[in-house]
């Protein structure tokens, strides 16, 4: 082999190694994935109030029972149901036979024993008169001034039972209490009925309405007194109007519903005791809280196994931080959280399950925006 054509194959093994070893650019670290692109959402400050919406019933404010205070046979019902009156009118009669008869006898023994009376009086006067001359004994006056004090307790009781038999005769007929109308009648002519047996229930048109409605125990403490609500009646076309907390109960019913009465504060045209309602109650919910409620979108949560909350918090460098928060309440979407939260502060509002803590991210609608 030649020299030259040694040399030549010396080259090109140089040139190989160089193509190798020394000609290829330097590899570095692989690039940095681009951040995830969230949708964000910034926390506002509760306003201390949340809609409960529940179903309720209209009443009329004022309203009672009527009933006899003596027992009889009614004679006559002069109302119907839903028909209208005026304070004073009668509205029920007992057969008052009996009463009047009643009524007539004690009239007599009270004339009677007026007339034993005016006879015992005179004989203690002429008694007292002859023993002032010393024609009677001491013992005979005593005796004289005994019987008119007997006489006098006897008219004294015939005038009580008279005037009480007056009065029953009056009790046999059941006059209006106030303007208003019939609600229901629980009796009916020729029926025998006892003293305050009930005879009509009657609504007044002086009070307006109310709606009576129930609400949790764990909601009592969110409704402070005179607060104002709104109720919707779809009777009346889903006509409105607002309404005050007139009573709140202190006695549970069933399941620990506290009864809820609202006085409606414009009752609408048509309005009618019966009707059924629909209440919104605004709920006073950081009533006796230290740490306020803040709201935030459901899509926000993520909950672990054992049931326990977490949102994302996306810093100021735009890094995920975890924050454990307490679920109040859910509902339309979003859910009421307590927590180490600030309003202004900015959370992940979708997808919190896909990215996770310490992770960097790009903010949906702010700046370049990066698809992956």
């Amino acid at each position: 082999m030649s020299f030259n054509r040694l040399s030549a194959i010396w080259g090109l093994l140089a040139i190989l190694s160089l193509l190798a070893t020394g000609c290829s650019p330097e590899a570095g670290p692989p690039p940095e994935p681009p951040p995830t692109v969230v949708d964000s959402h910034v926390i506002q400050a509760g306003n201390g109030a949340a809609i409960t919406r529940l179903s309720g019933r209209v009443k009329a404010a004022e309203r009672t029972t009527l009933s006899f205070e003596i027992p009889g046979e009614i004679r006559r019902l002069n109302v119907e149901v839903g028909e209208r009156f005026v304070a004073g009118d009668v509205l029920a009669e007992l057969d008052d036979a009996r009463y009047r008869l009643v009524a007539r006898q004690r009239r007599a023994e009270e004339r009677e024993a007026q007339a034993v009376l005016r006879e015992k009086r005179q004989d203690y006067q002429r008694q007292a008169s002859l023993a002032d001359k010393g024609y009677v004994s001491e013992t005979r006056l005593d005796a004289a001034r005994a019987a008119l004090g007997t006489a006098e307790s006897r008219q004294a009781s015939a005038q009580a039972a008279r005037e009480l038999a007056e009065r029953d005769l009056t009790l046999t007929t059941l006059e209006a209490p106030f303007d208003g109308s019939v609600s229901r009648r629980q009796a009916e002519p020729s029926e025998r009925v006892g003293a305050s047996q009930p005879v009509l229930e009657v609504i007044s048109d002086r009070e307006g309405f109310e709606v009576e409605t129930s609400v949790p125990e764990t909601l009592v403490g969110a409704l402070p007194a005179g607060s104002t609500h709104r109720v919707i009646l779809p009777a009346l076309g889903d006509a409105e109007s607002a309404a005050t907390l007139r009573h709140l109960g202190t006695q549970p019913r069933s399941s620990n519903d506290y009864p809820v009465i609202l006085a409606v504060d414009a009752p609408p045209p048509g309005l009618r005791s019966g009707m059924t309602a629909r209440v919104e109650l605004s709920l006073d919910e950081d009533a006796g809280e230290a740490t306020p409620r803040l709201p935030v979108p459901m899509t926000a949560l993520v909950f672990d196994g054992e049931g326990r909350a977490h949102v994302l918090r996306i810093t100021d460098d735009r890094r995920l931080e975890r924050v454990a928060v307490e679920v109040v309440t859910m509902a339309d979407g979003r859910a009421s959280v307590r927590g180490a939260l600030a309003p202004g502060e900015r959370i992940v509002a979708r997808g919190a399950e896909f990215v996770r803590p310490g992770q960097t991210v790009s903010l949906l609608g702010h700046g370049p925006e990066r698809y992956n």
